[in-house]
């Protein structure tokens, strides 16, 4: 502990010096330059505003494929991956039982037929007979019903054999559209059960989708969901193809929040153009979507936008020409005049310093579009018109400097804690 002390008062010797002579650099020269500012000047330009988020690639038309029939797999020339049109074979199941009752089918209509045939001819004979009076009503009567008879078997047997050759088509399972198998679920020689009369709803044979269409179901955070709308087009970027861009199109926002930890975002779903089928479902990707864009348009960085509040702290830091708290006066602006006169605006409105003369004058302006980085001017400022950015304090600077030597003397041998 001896030994601690001429360092300790060797330390406090120096602080003392340091606080006495010149604590702060303060001279004639730091006085002079109390405060740094930074302007920027009012130029014209393009102004994109993008919000990005990540989703996943999705086809927007997926089916199912099952069969209406039962039976076993005879055929299935698909594999996943494959390409298919629509009408293109994707399985056969055994039809023999079903081509049977086709057969029989086709042989009761024939049968139909002739016996309609002779029913009309009976009943024709016997209205000449009956005409004559060789025969009874009762007779006649019943030669007309027999015909009758023969109409509703044929009828019958017609829809039989409908029935029976839906039935056989039914054993060839055919892709309703163009697309990409995804998935399939089955292999030849697999029994299957239909997907009407089965209580489970049936085997599902393979997943068919249609990718020349995908879309991307990406998570916007709620502060830059205001700013989306449907019809708004959109950047994608697949983590497989980090050097090709694909274009969208904002499809749909979905009113429900989703909130996880504390962070409320909403679901919005863009619709991709995958002509040429770069675009696999499931593939990662980025999303840049454009919420604005304007061309030839008054610009100025964000940081120069402030309040009242801070042009007064601002403007009482710096001393010069601009009043705290003094009124704020309109000028010609990128889109016109603004008077004097503060008038309500449906833009939104902010202030800035402008840098006339040496002197610094409060403005109210109208802001329009806006990024992270650069907001447009609607009205209150003209291009080359120069605004105060930033506002550092020497004194600040100076204080910083000063704790940061302080901590740097902790780490001189002996000053730390010492341990028991």
């Amino acid at each position: 502990m001896k030994k601690l002390i001429p360092i300790i008062a060797l330390v406090m010797v120096i602080l003392v010096v340091l606080l006495v002579w010149n604590p702060f650099g303060k001279s004639k020269e730091a006085e002079s330059a109390a405060t740094t500012i930074s302007t920027a000047v009012v130029t014209k330009g393009s102004l994109t505003v993008a919000v990005n988020s990540t989703g996943v690639v999705e086809p927007i038309l997926t089916v199912d494929l099952k069969s209406k029939a039962s039976g076993e797999i005879i055929e299935l020339p698909i594999e996943e991956g494959d390409i298919v049109k629509e009408g293109q074979l994707i399985a056969r199941l055994d039809a023999t039982t079903t081509r049977n009752d086709y057969d029989q089918a086709a042989a009761d209509l024939e049968v139909a037929k002739k016996n309609l045939s002779l029913a009309e001819k009976e009943a024709k004979r016997s209205g000449e007979l009956f005409n004559q009076k060789l025969i009874s009503e009762l007779d006649y009567e019943n030669s007309l019903l027999s015909r009758e008879q023969a109409k509703s078997s044929l009828v019958k047997a017609q829809t039989n054999l409908e029935s029976a050759k839906e039935r056989l088509s039914d054993t060839v399972i055919k892709s309703p559209i163009n697309g990409i198998i995804l998935k399939k679920y089955v292999e030849n020689g697999q029994i299957i059960a239909s997907g009407i009369s089965a209580v489970s709803g049936g085997t599902t044979i393979a997943t068919v989708a249609d990718l020349t269409r995908a879309y991307i179901k990406t998570s916007v955070d709620e502060v830059d969901i205001g700013q989306i709308e449907p019809g708004q087009k959109a950047t994608i970027i697949a983590e497989s193809y980090p050097d090709k861009e694909f274009s969208g199109e904002v499809l749909r926002i979905h009113p429900q929040a989703i909130v996880e930890q504390n962070v409320t975002t909403f679901d919005v779903t863009i619709e991709v153009d995958n002509t040429d089928g770069f675009l696999m479902a499931g593939m990662n990707a980025s999303v840049e979507i454009i919420a604005g864009f304007k061309e030839n348009v008054l610009l100025i960085p964000r940081e120069a936008l402030s309040d009242m509040r801070s042009l007064a702290r601002m403007a009482g830091g710096n001393g010069g020409g601009g009043r705290p708290g003094a009124r704020p006066e309109g000028n010609g602006g990128g889109n016109g005049h603004q008077s004097g006169k503060m008038e309500r605006k449906k833009a939104p409105s902010k202030m800035v310093v402008v840098i006339k003369d040496g002197d610094q004058e409060p403005r109210d302006v109208e802001i329009g579009l806006s990024n992270f980085e650069t907001a447009e001017i609607i009205s209150g400022l003209a291009e080359g018109d120069t605004v105060l950015t930033t506002v550092t304090s020497k004194a600040l600077q100076d204080r910083e400097a000063f704790l940061e030597r302080v901590r740097g003397w902790n780490q001189l041998p002996g000053m730390g804690t010492k341990k028991k």
